[in-house]
């Protein structure tokens, strides 16, 4: 009988946190952009010392793992930027009734299609080198 009555609960409330959910998202993603920041000044910094401290930074980053990490990249930006325009439509007073399906459709649905779009081809050239 429980895991009905979870099932049920899931079904009632499943767009009664969306706004919770987009605003969480927005700040994560917003954290992660500030963290990417960081870490693309410290790589441009290196020019300051020349080209071989450059190259010397340059090199970290070819390891697959980073390889991995630019195609998050991709995710976190294409979904704080959707979330962002969706946020601020909202504001401007455009599909406030329907800001929940407006969240998942534009947001998340048109998000994974564009980050499939970019993250594809980015994980076959270069992670699997095909």
């Amino acid at each position: 009988m429980r895991p009905a009555t979870a099932t049920a609960a899931v079904r009632k409330y499943r767009w009664q946190f969306s706004g919770m959910v987009a605003h969480v998202i927005q700040r994560v993603t917003g954290l992660l952009l500030l963290v990417y920041l960081f870490l693309h000044v410290h790589t441009i910094r290196q020019l300051s010392e020349g080209p071989v401290a450059f190259d010397q930074a340059l090199s970290v980053f070819k390891n697959p793992l980073f390889r991995l990490l630019e195609i998050t990249l991709l995710g976190t930006v294409i979904l704080h930027a959707l979330n962002g325009i969706r946020l601020t439509l909202i504001d401007l007073g455009v599909g406030h009734a329907r800001q929940r399906q407006i969240f998942w459709a534009w947001s998340i649905g048109l998000g994974v299609l564009v980050f499939l779009a970019g993250a594809i081809p980015l994980f076959l050239a270069s992670v699997l080198r095909v």
